[in-house]
């Protein structure tokens, strides 16, 4: 009996590890606040009930890994939408919640219902990813066949349009298919496949999902170093991000390998699981780990705590697991010498296995079904290769014949492509007109808004210039004058000389830099980042504030208003560091996540109180600048705690 408990779990705990969603953020817990915090700020501003849908979808989606029931809430106000593009979405973070809540049968309905509407709109990309969500919803639901069917269709179509992290989002899940019908080999290699690409684009998140998925299966052939190296890799990774969702699925598969080794290891892991499922409110895989507990209890000869976990985790059983559950409940109630309870649960359990031996039957049937087929095709083969050569001359007029054919099939499968792509083309285009035009009055008054901001920012800019150009043309040339005139002072009293030409030459430097950082134009000239980088190292030069500038992955090019918009906010932020912040250090950090221009700005300053923030020029001129460059500013700051400013920039 406990074997059969054991290999039943074994076989199922890989059930956990299914590659689920796309995960659309990788940030750490404070700036996932510091962002929810800004959509809300945004939402309260916002009068568009368009532009509200889209914010409750973004709210959605940054809390779809740490509060589950609010994210799915704020999908549910998106979903009403006229419009059907954001519906389509709205259903889609809707079935990831629900899946999250293994409350799978209604995912299912949300996702196609998504899916229906995306192919309706001609929008057969995104289509094709919500088909992998439906994928993993079948494949839990143990409908192999749909699951295969459905990934497999959609690996075809990323592979046909080179998107590799779509490919290897089926390829995961395929493995995990396999894996369930217990070909771990088959399940090895389309994991690896998917795992080799999560690390080829650094995607970590995902990484994290797959390495467990491919230490089941080495476990199950027996490789317990593949196994344990895989899990302690997932297990790293998951803790540098603090991502607690997929801790819980990597110690409870911990615990699993553990059970019939080491007890005491097995309940650390299998608790540090439930904590983690606890504090991120996601029924996902439950029924497993309380399984996994009511087994560990069974061991440990404490019977009544056995049947608590195993209660626990029968409304979310189905399939092998729920057999697995009324099995271990009947050995508990053994040991509780209730033997009627036993005999129940007994029942139960050959009733399910009756209904899964017949399904494993069909599956069976149909493998050999297989197998013959291919070796009848072999067969065919080799008779027809046979027949060929007796009759070369034929077969190449017949070949010459089918590539004609195949070349003609071909042109026509073009033409037809060419001319549905192009009529649905039109549909989408005219479909998108209708919004644009609802978009273009929000637009009209927007710019209405901002000219005045823009005559103010420009006129700034061109007094800016102006001063620079006069310093550099006028006090600059005075003081070179002077300069030459007081050559002449040097035969008379040399120690005065050197005393007035080291002030001049001081002048002279303070009156270039002024007119250096006052003509930002000609500072960008080689970019945003090299700019910044010469104003720290003149700060550092001064040898009062240290100022460290760091590019993580910014890549694209930057629009040269942008950067001067970004490097007058960097120079203002500065400038309140010197003057108020009594600071030694200050990090510029660039990143690019998303189209998103990322900037953060620290330092280890005595920092302020944000409640109370200044309405001054300097900030008014921050807050002028981030409108005009439609970016988004955020302040975290306190007493002897330093500031910290976020600026995230469309690109």
């Amino acid at each position: 009996m406990k074997n059969n408990t054991f290999n039943g779990m074994t076989n199922k705990y890989l059930h956990l590890i299914f590659f689920i969603l796309s995960i659309t953020f990788c940030n750490l817990i404070y700036g996932q606040n510091a962002q929810v915090d800004s959509l809300l700020q945004l939402l309260e501003q916002s009068i568009s009930e368009t532009k509200k849908e889209k914010i409750h979808l973004k709210l959605s989606k940054v809390l779809e890994r740490t509060d589950i029931s609010k994210s799915k809430e704020y999908a549910t106000l998106a979903q009403s939408s006229s419009n059907d593009s954001i519906k389509s979405e709205a259903l889609n973070q809707i079935g990831r919640a629900l899946f999250y809540q293994n409350n799978l049968d209604s995912a299912e309905v949300n996702f196609q219902q998504s899916i229906d509407i995306l192919k309706k709109l001609g929008y057969q990309n995104q289509a094709a990813s919500v088909g992998i969500s439906l994928g993993a919803v079948q494949l839990r639901k143990g409908e192999y066949k749909n699951a295969v069917e459905t990934l497999l269709t959609g690996a075809i179509y990323f592979e046909s349009i080179s998107d590799s992290m779509n490919m290897a989002k089926c390829y995961s899940n395929v493995s995990s298919a396999f894996g369930e019908l217990g070909d771990s080999k088959k399940a090895i290699v389309f994991g690896e496949k998917a795992l080799s690409i999560f690390i080829k684009k650094k995607m970590i998140p995902y990484q994290v999902i797959t390495l467990p998925n491919l230490a089941g299966e080495f476990l199950k052939l027996g490789d317990t170093t593949m196994g344990k190296t895989y899990f302690m890799q997932a297990e790293e990774l998951a803790k540098q991000r603090n991502d607690k969702f997929s801790l819980a699925r990597i110690y409870n598969n911990l615990g699993n390998m553990y059970l019939e080794t080491n007890t005491k290891k097995s309940e650390e892991y299998l608790l540090l699981a439930l904590k983690y499922k606890n504090e991120t409110r996601n029924n996902d895989g439950i029924a497993i780990l309380y399984n996994n507990l009511g087994y560990l209890m069974l061991q440990k000869n404490d019977p009544e705590k056995a049947i608590s976990y195993l209660k626990n985790a029968l409304p979310h059983s189905s399939g092998t697991n729920i057999a697995t559950t009324y099995n271990n409940l009947s050995d508990a109630y053994i040991q509780t010498k209730n033997y009627q309870s036993a005999l129940k649960y007994t029942q139960l359990k050959n009733k399910v296995s009756d209904s899964i031996s017949n399904i494993e039957n069909q599956k069976a049937i149909a493998e050999i079904s297989t197998k013959y087929e291919t070796e009848k095709k072999e067969r065919e083969i080799l008779n027809l290769q046979n027949k060929n050569l007796q009759i070369d001359i034929e077969r190449r007029q017949n070949r010459n014949l089918l590539y004609i054919a195949i070349g003609l099939i071909f042109i026509g499968l073009i033409s037809a492509y060419g001319f549905i792509k192009n009529s649905r083309k039109k549909r989408v285009i005219a479909e998108q007109q209708k919004e644009l035009e609802q978009q273009k009055v929000e637009k009209l008054l927007k710019e209405q808004e901002l000219v005045g901001i823009d005559a103010m920012l420009d006129g700034q800019e061109k007094e800016r210039q102006r001063i620079a150009q006069d310093l550099h043309d006028s006090l600059g040339g005075k003081l070179s004058a002077l300069k030459l005139f007081v050559e002449n002072m040097k035969e008379k009293d040399e120690v005065l000389y050197e005393k007035i030409k080291s002030v001049l030459d001081d002048s002279y430097n303070d009156v270039r830099n002024i007119s250096h950082q006052n003509h930002v134009t000609s500072m960008i000239d080689h970019g945003l980042i090299p700019a910044v980088n010469k104003v720290a190292e003149r700060l550092k030069s001064t040898e009062k504030l240290n100022v460290e500038v760091t590019n993580i992955d910014l890549r694209q090019k930057i629009k040269t208003f942008i950067e001067i918009q970004l490097f007058r906010i960097i120079q203002e932020l500065i400038t309140n560091t010197i003057k108020h912040a009594k600071a030694k250090n200050v990090t510029i950090q660039f990143s690019e996540e998303e189209d998103l221009l990322n900037v953060v700005y620290e330092d280890d300053g005595i920092g302020f109180d944000i409640n109370k923030l200044s309405q001054g020029i300097g900030f008014s001129n921050i807050k002028n600048r981030i409108e005009k460059i439609n970016a988004v500013i955020t302040y975290d700051s306190g007493f002897d705690n330093g500031t910290t400013v976020i600026i995230n920039v469309p690109l």
